[in-house]
């Protein structure tokens, strides 16, 4: 006997991916705190209350992942989850920095980032993306209370400390 043929119609054909099209999931590497950056395959462990005015603090951090700034909120609080990490110049410094955030300059607005805490998903789209001056601190200072967003921060140009690429994000469906 033939097997019976899986037909969708209404919804389901705008839910189901088109015929042949692989959907991939990334795993988060820690659910406890991580980040997940479906379009870019950025995949790391975040560091909490890492003092980003502490170099060697925060250097120590960004060897081993993304950094969380500390006197900034948690997913799931009102304010800012405010998130740094190194970008790079060239791909093949990527693992020698540990450049996590080394493609965010792909990102654009609509864009989704997924913030994993406490075994649970947040999900953020990018609605914000500016290059800023390293001085400009208006976007980690007054981080409690307000709406919650999340705030991404690398170097630019990557590889550089010349200025900073500051990305900012709602939390989807906001």
């Amino acid at each position: 006997a033939s097997e019976p043929s899986r037909q969708t119609s209404g919804f389901g054909n705008l839910l189901a991916p088109p015929t042949g099209t692989a959907v991939v999931t990334i795993s988060p590497v820690d659910t406890d705190f991580s980040i997940v950056i479906p379009k870019i395959n950025a995949n790391a462990k975040i560091l909490p209350n890492v003092d980003a005015a502490n170099y060697n603090e925060y250097m120590d951090a960004l060897r081993k992942g993304v950094a969380h700034a500390a006197g900034t909120v948690f997913p799931g609080m009102d304010g800012n989850v405010y998130l740094f990490a190194h970008s790079t110049d060239y791909f093949w410094n990527v693992g020698r920095y540990n450049a996590v955030f080394y493609l965010l300059k792909e990102l654009e607005v609509g864009d989704e980032v997924d913030v994993f805490f406490l075994g649970r998903r947040y999900i953020y789209t990018i609605n914000e993306k500016k290059i800023v001056n390293p001085e400009d601190v208006s976007y980690i200072v007054n981080s409690i209370g307000g709406e919650p967003r999340l705030t991404l921060q690398t170097c630019w140009p990557p590889g550089t400390s010349i200025k900073r690429l500051i990305l900012t994000a709602k939390p989807k469906g906001v």
